[in-house]
């Protein structure tokens, strides 16, 4: 197996008075560490996956900023794997995402009710360093939707 995930804990305030901890854990280098990535974290309610457009190859090392609409902290972190689950109070956030000098937003909300991980992809466009002569299979990228 490759590396192991690491988990990224904070405190993310949920509202004026009290705070409530995140959880986050990146990885997902191959489909072994992305199914034991997803086996760990099965109660996160938000799944980020980075790729780059057009090709579907994932990236890693995104420099990654998680803001909550409500007042609060942000969460900054540069992932170490191109799929981070994490666990969130619920709330609207935005995603601002850094790739080899481009950056994009999302935004997604997490509900109050726990069920499937919301899911943001985020795509870059490729650069010169992203040359990969083994594109990702479409089995690989079924298996990687599937928590």
């Amino acid at each position: 197996m490759g590396r192991i995930p690491y988990i990224t804990a904070l405190s993310l305030a949920a509202g004026a008075l009290h705070a409530q901890a995140a959880t986050m854990a990146c990885g997902g280098i191959g489909s072994d560490e992305r199914r034991e990535l997803a086996a760990q974290f099965g109660s996160a309610n938000m799944a980020l996956e980075f790729v780059l457009a057009g090709r579907g190859n994932y990236v890693a090392d995104v420099d990654v900023t998680l803001t909550p609409a409500a007042p609060g902290e942000a969460l900054s972190v540069k992932t170490d794997g191109p799929i981070c689950y994490l666990q969130l109070p619920p709330g609207r956030y935005t995603i601002d995402a850094a790739y080899n000098g481009e950056r994009k937003s999302a935004s997604a909300t997490v509900p109050a009710r726990p069920g499937r991980p919301v899911r943001v992809t985020i795509a870059f466009p490729p650069g010169a360093r992203d040359i990969d002569p083994a594109p990702v299979s479409p089995e690989e990228k079924r298996q990687a939707s599937q928590p």
